[in-house]
């Protein structure tokens, strides 16, 4: 069975990151393992939340690991609390083989995200330069290579050593996706638009391209395959529920 070292924070209400991510890989047949680098008691769209930094858990976490010979098929990594955090998993995975899928949270809609500074953007930017595949919306994009064309911003990750951009959240009149761009193509794959804003719909992007991919699939196929997913789990979706996320258990079979 193959693993996933999967790093992101947990919510008690909200349906994403690691709550969506290690249900989806189970799923896909993928063994998960995940570090928390924070906890919420419910995510960050109801307005007011509690979160607890773990950021100082990860590197112990992450020595024990060590002390088990820990071995890994792929490392997906999500949203962090500090540059330390970004540090211990740079430090842990900085020559690891195993597939390295970076979704750099950051910012969207043009602007970044509250408690994301100069420093914790900076090591972020350090992280995505070293994965295989990274999946940035168009703001992240923009940060990592100060471009702001598409075209361009991709073309400056490919540069600094990616394997494959998947440029999430492409709009294209009443369609959705996603365009990947490597060293020698550009597909992007889209979906009709169902409802508005729903969380957690970035993490089960990632998650269910990495499984995809470790299932043997090509990361044009894998990309594919994740945004059909999303938006077959959005048309069971009551839209009153933006907040809380999709509800993603009603389509899990469709990965098994």
């Amino acid at each position: 069975m193959k693993k996933c070292a999967v790093i992101n924070d947990i919510s008690g209400f909200g349906k994403c990151s690691l709550g969506v991510q290690l249900p989806l890989l189970a799923a896909l047949g993928i063994e998960a393992h995940p570090a928390p680098t924070a906890v919420l008691s419910n995510q960050t769209a109801y307005g007011s939340y509690y979160r607890q930094d773990m950021s100082a858990f990860l590197k112990p976490c992450f020595a024990e690991w060590q002390k088990l010979s820990a071995d890994f098929d792929a490392v997906l990594t999500g949203y962090f609390a500090s540059p330390q955090a970004v540090e211990a998993v740079i430090e842990y995975f900085e020559d690891t083989n195993a597939l390295l899928v970076v979704d750099p949270v950051m910012g969207d809609n043009g602007e970044l995200y509250d408690g994301f500074d100069g420093e914790l953007c900076a090591q972020v930017k350090r992280l995505a330069c070293l994965a295989d595949i990274i999946t940035p919306n168009a703001t992240e994009l923009m940060q990592l290579s100060g471009e702001k064309d598409a075209e361009k911003a991709a073309r400056v990750m490919l540069g600094k050593g990616n394997r494959a951009v998947v440029l999430t959240g492409v709009e294209q009149g009443e369609m959705i996706g996603s365009t990947v761009y490597t060293q020698n193509e550009r597909r992007t794959f889209l979906a009709p638009k169902r409802g508005g804003y729903f969380s957690g719909t970035g993490d089960i992007f990632s998650a269910v391209l990495t499984g995809m991919m470790l299932k043997g699939k090509s990361v044009f196929d894998a990309a594919q395959l994740a945004g059909e997913f999303i938006s077959n789990v959005i048309s069971v979706t009551d839209e009153k529920n933006a907040q809380e996320g999709v509800d993603f258990e009603k389509r899990l079979g469709d990965l098994v």
